[in-house]
């Protein structure tokens, strides 16, 4: 009996242990790490595109599959890179924007008077010469060389970007160049040229109308001129165009030259921007920052902190005095690599060059707004891949297609509460 007793006893000992353990595994739960971040209040980005023109490197030579061209003039940087190719049924140079002046106006005001000027477009009858009397946003389909033709600025602009075979055999011609002009030149005459300075794109008047640039050019022996590059789509050079981004509305802005950058950036018109390769390294929009993109702005008390132990943790935000700690050029969120530990990484990149995401770290968030006053937030960065892949083995992964999720408490405080 005595023997009996003890095995009883042994069974209730292991029976208890398993209780224990059940009631321990229903109370307390891990951090789903799933692709799935819904909660109550945040609001998710799934897929935001990154810089789909980031090239994989420009050549001096057109070579078959070329889609994008760039022009330099002087000594002064890459303008845009312009795609010269075009989609379906697209008209290249009636592209969204092309002759908007975005100086001055809101974004939404800007996007607003492209989105009408693409809209007024007037479309005349074919013809086998210019209209006589065509309006300006007029175009139409010459017949007798099968290219389409706008009227913009009192003057007539091809429409299809044709790229001249000298262009890939390198061989200059010479231009008399006009100056740096925000309309085109009154009289021009076969090989006069200019850069618009609306959109930055240098044009050649080829006794027809005028056309964009797709040859090297030379003015009084000044080689190198005027350079083109070609260039595929792709990603190899690590060539990324900046955006921005706004967390009150979602709106996403590229800043691909000097007009967009001083359109955009020393504003109070976004958050966030997206810079360097994949689009990964995250600045704030502060103007103290000398580091980032937002040098400048009239922004100068949005703050952030990393967290590390967990979006969902994230109840309330810190008092101020720890935001204002915070120093003016540490603002921003990069990687971590063998190269060091980068400042408030979101991700790390190891010998596979694919980036992966910490689990855990989200960012609390001080926005200034226009007013001076402060809304507070918390943002989490989950992935830079198409998709948002819990696990990824192929580096050539589309990217970047960003995801992330945060929240802005609106009514000022710093209740950042958002699961039920």
């Amino acid at each position: 009996m005595k023997i009996k007793f003890f095995k009883q006893r042994g069974l209730q000992k292991v029976f208890g242990m398993c209780l224990v353990l059940i009631l321990a595994s229903a109370c307390y739960k891990l951090e789903d790490l799933t692709p799935n971040f819904e909660d109550a209040n945040s609001t998710v980005v799934y897929d935001l595109p990154g810089d789909t023109l980031a090239t994989d490197g420009w050549e001096e030579r057109l070579e078959a599959g070329d889609l994008y061209l760039r022009q330099r003039y002087y000594t002064s940087s890459w303008t845009d890179s312009i795609r010269f190719v075009g989609r379906g049924n697209e008209v290249i140079n009636a592209a969204e924007g092309s002759d908007v002046d975005p100086e001055g106006k809101l974004a939404e005001t800007w996007k607003a008077e492209v989105r009408a000027r693409e809209k007024a477009i007037k479309w005349l009858p074919n013809a086998t010469a210019h209209p006589a009397t065509a309006a300006n946003n007029e175009a139409y389909l010459n017949t007798s060389d099968n290219l389409h033709y706008i009227r913009r600025s009192n003057n007539w602009y091809q429409m299809e970007i044709k790229v001249a075979p000298q262009a890939a055999q390198k061989e200059n011609i010479k231009v008399n160049w006009r100056g740096f002009l925000s309309t085109p030149p009154v009289g021009p005459a076969v090989g006069w040229a200019y850069r618009d300075n609306e959109n930055l794109r240098v044009y050649m008047y080829n006794g027809k109308a005028w056309e964009l640039m797709t040859q090297n050019a030379d003015y009084n022996q000044n080689k190198n001129f005027i350079q083109l590059h070609f260039s595929k789509s792709g990603k190899a050079a690590g060539m990324y165009s900046l955006f921005v981004f706004r967390f009150k509305d979602g709106w996403q802005h590229f800043v691909r030259d000097a007009a967009d950058s001083a359109r955009f950036l020393k504003t109070d018109e976004w958050d966030i921007a997206f810079t360097g390769e994949m689009n990964s390294t995250i600045f704030l929009n502060n103007g103290r920052n000398k580091m980032g993109p937002s040098t400048g702005s009239p922004i100068t008390k949005s703050s952030l902190i990393m967290y590390e132990y967990g979006y969902d943790f994230m109840d309330e935000a810190p008092e101020d005095e720890f935001f204002d700690s915070r120093p003016a050029d540490n603002l921003l969120i990069s990687y971590a690599s063998q190269f060091g530990t980068g400042v408030n990484a979101w991700y790390q990149m190891g010998s596979t060059s694919i980036a992966k995401p910490y689990p855990y770290r989200a960012y609390y968030l001080r926005l200034q707004q226009p007013d001076g006053s402060y809304l507070y937030g918390k943002m989490q960065l989950i992935s830079m891949y198409k998709g948002a892949p819990e696990v990824l083995t192929d580096a050539n992964w589309p990217s970047p297609f960003m995801t992330f999720r945060y929240f802005i408490q609106k009514d000022g405080s710093r209740n950042l509460k958002t699961k039920k």
